[in-house]
């Protein structure tokens, strides 16, 4: 239990930096691009929106830990993770205002979370190739030191 516990936190914190990290970028990447007009509301209501990215990373890396457990399978995992993800971020992000929303435009509106909907998938990916990628790694490590083990027999 003591250790569920702490992956828990470990997984919290993780997204809770994920979730600066990422809004860090963003408001760089406005800044070098000259976008002030996105900053400024940022700038004057900073602690709502640093929070906000604080509970949306939360959300987005801190689910990440159902991949942790045995059950459920995978694809139940990644819809778990998907739906709290999105289910915090779309509306997070309209709140905030980083996303417009227009009530009257509902084709715009559906394109805007398809949209989202991409960029997590694309993120999602990029994280299961890299973890992917250690478990590799790690596993021929692990065959080495194994071949190793025989050897000195």
């Amino acid at each position: 239990m003591k250790s569920v516990v702490k992956l828990v936190i470990k997984y919290m914190l993780y997204g809770i930096s994920l979730g600066c990290t990422f809004f860090v970028i963003m408001c760089l990447s406005f800044f070098i691009g000259g976008g002030e007009e996105f900053l400024t509301p940022i700038y004057k209501d900073f602690a709502r929106h640093a929070v906000g990215a604080m509970i949306i990373g939360l959300a987005c890396g801190g689910t990440a830990i159902v991949y942790q457990f045995d059950r459920p399978c995978g694809l139940v995992k990644v819809i778990i993770h998907f739906c709290v993800a999105m289910g915090v971020f779309y509306p997070g992000a309209i709140y905030l205002g980083w996303i417009p929303f227009y009530p009257d435009r509902i084709l715009y509106t559906v394109l805007q979370f398809l949209f989202s909907c991409v960029i997590f998938m694309v993120i999602w990916f990029c994280f299961y190739l890299f973890n992917r990628n250690e478990a590799k790694r790690i596993n021929e490590r692990l065959r080495e030191l194994e071949q190793d083990c025989r050897l000195d027999r």
